[in-house]
Order: C-alpha cells, then structure tokens, then sequence
C-alpha cells in the first residue's frame, strides 16, 4: 500500500498540531504552578505579616497621660462605694498602692527576657524606660493633687470654713501632703517586696 505525499503532509500537519496543544498544556499547567506557588507565598507573607501585627497588638503598653490618674480613680471609685466618700489619706494611699501595682506589672513582663514590648508609636521598650515613666507618672499625680488641695484650702478659707492661713502655713500643709505621697510609695514598694521575695500577690 502507498502512502501520498498529501496523506504525510496531513499526518505532520495533525502531529505539529498535537505537539503544540501539548506545549500549549505544559505552558498552562507551568503558569498554574506558578501562579499556585505565588499565591502559597502570598498566604505565608500574609500570615507572617498578621503574627507580627497581632504580636505588636498584645504587646504595646499604654502610656498615655492620664493612666496613673485613672487607675486611681478607679481605686478611689471602690473606696467610696465602699465607705460612701474618701479624703486625702485614702488619696495617698491610692496614688502608693497604685504605683507599687504598675510596678509589678512592669516586673512581670519583663520576666521573660525574649519578649519585647512597644508604645504607640511602635518604640521597642525597656524595663528601664517604664520604670522611668512610672517614676515621672507618680510625680505629675502627686503635684495634681497637692495643687488641688492648695486650691481647696484656699477656697475653705474664703468660704470661713476653717481659720485663715498664711501662705506660708498653706505651703507647709502641702509640703507635708507632699511627703506623705512619697512615703506611701515607700511604704507599698516594701509591701511588694516582701510579698515578691514571699510568694504573695501584691494587695
């Protein structure tokens, strides 16, 4: 039997024809890899991406400038609900016991020395950092409240509410004011030492 030249051309003609929709698969089936494998990356990079985000999340601390106020008014809050009102004393008392439990918590999350925390604007912090921040917390706490009972002095004063007072026996009142805030802190810090070194939670 012969074979045309017509029927070989055909038969060339119908492999060419099967060997480029074979290339044409492989090419599709490499750019799928391809886009498989980008998309595998995309997923990893995204998931990386989110652990950072939510590790910078729960380990940022609040710095703002009224947190030691305000977590002494919460303790504040207690005491009235629980005595229905609060002076000074329990003031000063608030603002030690206050500082003492910050303190604690700045402790404990530098316990494990491979974990790193962050401010709001993203600033790696130290133990050292915080500490100084506390510090100079407690001090803008204690020279708002000494100046809000200069202020109410004064106005007991004008109102006849107690006898009248020399400015400088207003300022002795508040140095001494003053030092009891610092003596409080002494106080709870000891506390919380010799709670720490026995095992005990801060109270």
């Amino acid at each position: 039997m012969s074979i045309s030249i017509s029927d070989y051309s055909v038969h060339l003609q119908d492999g060419l024809i099967l060997n480029r929709e074979h290339l044409k698969s492989q090419g599709s089936q490499n750019e799928d890899q391809k886009v498989f494998h980008k998309d595998t990356l995309d997923i990893s990079q995204l998931s990386k991406e989110r652990e950072a985000f939510l590790y910078r999340v729960s380990h940022t601390v609040n710095h703002s400038v009224t947190f030691f106020l305000d977590e002494c008014a919460k303790t504040l809050k207690e005491v009235r609900e629980e005595i229905g009102q609060y002076g000074y004393s329990e003031v000063v008392n608030a603002c030690g016991s206050t500082y003492a439990k910050l303190y604690s918590d700045i402790e404990q999350r530098y316990e494990n020395e491979q974990e790193q925390y962050f401010d709001f604007n993203g600033k790696p912090l130290t133990k050292e950092e915080e500490i100084e921040w506390l510090n100079m917390e407690y001090e803008n706490a204690v020279g708002w409240y000494t100046s809000c009972a200069r202020i109410e002095i004064q106005g007991k004063i004008c109102w006849g509410h107690i006898p009248k007072m020399t400015a400088k026996e207003i300022s002795g009142v508040i140095e001494e004011l003053e030092d009891r805030f610092y003596q409080a802190k002494d106080a709870y810090m000891k506390r919380h030492r010799e709670n720490k070194q026995n095992g005990y939670p801060l109270t």
